[in-house]
């Protein structure tokens, strides 16, 4: 039987069709957060200690997870057999990103205030952009080289500014135009001395998050503009793990809370898609706190936290590696085998990926701290500069 055509245009529409009404808005795709460096919050030291081993290995499970959500229901979608996605069904997406944002707010809780504003946010730019661009070009040329469809120019795109909603090369970006956001964002709190106020700004985010609804409705858009994103509630779990060392520091909770909060959240994930997000922000900084602070054994780790390292190559390689393998399959060899062939061209491409996006980060990292201070500021300034400008042309531009 011939392979079914494939159109790139209909790519966001399948990736509606395999997310279903309940987490996402009716015309966007959704699925997750790329890692920044690597570490965890030392609560007996009070500070955080990098390549912390447990954080990941729960980066790679989160990533994990995001991969069984979309190839279960990217399935559904191709194949019309929705039998995976009633098993790896939203919570497993919602979640995964949710532990994203929360490691990642927590890193950059130590991170702002031990490094300058302008070297903070370079470290940010190299570790966001490159396996991005690189990715993103690698895409392009295989729907070219099979006959896909065409990709246009989308400069917005490409510079992960909040602008609405655009048309994604990955389809999975839109996490990625969050963190670049909060970069920014804390590169301004630095720049005027708030650094030190990062717990009380995070607090009264978090409120701000949640009176949101009483004066602009209820709302889960995940392509946001420069205006609204700051009050979606996807943010809770980035502001939450900005918390977590003083939550650690400040307030007795019981190891094992995070995990039996994430027990109750897979059992009962709301229905209501923003106070879903809400709730899986607060569990992942639960789950964060409580990966933290236990000691595990490395040869019980069984290898994740190599798989934490390619975690960003694996979020952002395994949609289109599900979609290619889906288009190519031949039908009479069944979904199941489809799925998990899937899965296994994703984790050996992100493997690929990974390994070369430690290393380019390693060296673009060296080089940002190489640079003289005249050099990093000037450069971080443009990058600054033409955000905003972006942003803005964003917010008039559909």
């Amino acid at each position: 039987m011939p392979a079914r055509p494939f159109c790139y245009s209909k790519w966001l529409t399948l990736i509606v069709r395999a997310i279903g009404p309940s987490l996402a808005p009716a015309h966007f795709p959704t699925p997750l957060r790329p890692p920044g460096a690597r570490g965890g919050f030392d609560p007996g030291a009070g500070t955080i200690t990098h390549k912390n081993p447990s954080i990941q290995s729960l980066r790679g499970l989160a990533a994990l997870f995001v991969a069984l959500y979309h190839a279960s229901g990217f399935s559904g979608a191709h194949f019309g057999d929705s039998g995976w996605a009633a098993i790896f069904d939203g919570r497993f997406g919602i979640i995964g990103v949710a532990i994203f944002f929360a490691i990642s707010g927590l890193l950059m809780a130590d991170l702002i205030q031990r490094t300058d504003p302008w070297r903070f946010l370079a470290h940010r730019i190299v570790r966001i952009y490159p396996t991005f661009l690189l990715t993103a070009s690698a895409w392009a040329s295989v729907i070219a080289l099979l006959g896909l469809g065409k990709i246009g120019f989308h400069i917005f795109s490409l510079m992960l500014v909040p602008v609405g909603p655009r048309a994604y090369y990955l389809g999975v970006e839109w996490t990625l135009v969050f963190e670049c956001t909060y970069y920014f964002g804390l590169f301004l709190i630095a720049l005027i001395g708030w650094s030190r106020c990062l717990n009380r700004i995070a607090l009264a985010w978090i409120a701000a998050i949640a009176a949101a609804p009483l004066f602009i409705g209820w709302s889960d858009n995940i392509y946001c503009s420069f205006y609204s994103i700051w009050l979606s509630p996807a943010n809770v779990a980035f502001a939450g793990g900005l918390l977590i060392p003083w939550i650690a520091s400040k307030i007795r909770i019981p190891v094992g809370t995070g995990i039996l909060a994430l027990c109750i959240l897979m059992v009962a994930l709301p229905a209501n898609p923003m106070i879903a997000r809400l709730a899986a922000g607060a569990v992942a900084t639960l789950l964060v706190l409580d990966v933290v602070r236990v000691k595990v054994p490395s040869h019980a780790m069984l290898g994740l936290p190599t798989f934490g390292d390619w975690s960003y190559a694996l979020y952002l390689c395994h949609a289109p590696c599900i979609w290619t393998v889906y288009h190519l399959w031949p039908a009479s060899l069944g979904v199941g085998a489809a799925w998990l062939s899937a899965l296994a061209t994703a984790t050996i491409v992100s493997a690929g990926f990974g390994m070369i996006d430690v290393r380019m980060y390693r060296h673009l990292k060296t080089a940002v701290d190489s640079a003289s201070e005249k050099q990093r500021r000037r450069r971080v300034n443009i990058y600054a500069g033409a955000f905003v400008i972006a942003s803005l042309v964003g917010v008039v531009v559909t």
